[in-house]
């Protein structure tokens, strides 16, 4: 790392506390020296506060009654004591392979690409891009960074129709 600027993933953990003390102690020598590494240290630090700040959603009461309703070919999992099974269902094995339905292979298909696209999205660094952009840069650079995207997903979706 020596002479270069740290990548955001570097960034990242010495703000998380994740990295070694010998490359922290790089990490903030070359930030007290790099206005740029700064804004983009601060950009990722605001990004953080954001996630941070978002309320955790609950899942509806009613979704595991659907799950289990699917898993069961669309059958009402048996109430207990004779009851309604509106809105209570009980757990119980699924019996025939998942796999046996229709259309199986598009929805692991569909899956897997979404799969993959939260992945490289993530992974590609594209949101601390994208926030450390200037106005100027940022139509440009959200073009750029949505192509490399789209032909990233593109490449994967070909591997798994083939």
């Amino acid at each position: 790392m020596a002479g270069k600027h740290p990548n955001d993933q570097e960034l990242l953990m010495d703000l998380n506390r994740r990295c070694s003390e010998l490359d922290s102690r790089r990490i903030r020598a070359h930030l007290s020296g790099c206005a740029f590494c700064r804004r983009r240290l601060s950009a990722l630090l605001d990004i953080e506060l954001a996630l941070e700040e978002l309320p955790l959603l609950k899942a509806p009461d009613e979704l595991v009654g659907r799950v289990l309703r699917d898993l069961n070919g669309g059958q009402a999992a048996p109430a207990e004591d004779g009851a309604s099974s509106a809105g209570r269902t009980e757990a119980r094995p699924v019996t025939g392979s998942p796999v046996s339905g229709p259309g199986w292979k598009r929805e692991l298909t569909n899956g897997m690409l979404a799969i993959a696209a939260t992945y490289l999205f993530i992974a590609s660094g594209i949101v601390g891009k994208i926030s450390s952009l200037s106005t100027q840069e940022l139509e440009s650079g959200v073009r750029l960074g949505a192509s490399q995207l789209s032909q990233a997903v593109e490449a994967v979706s070909r591997h798994l129709l083939s």
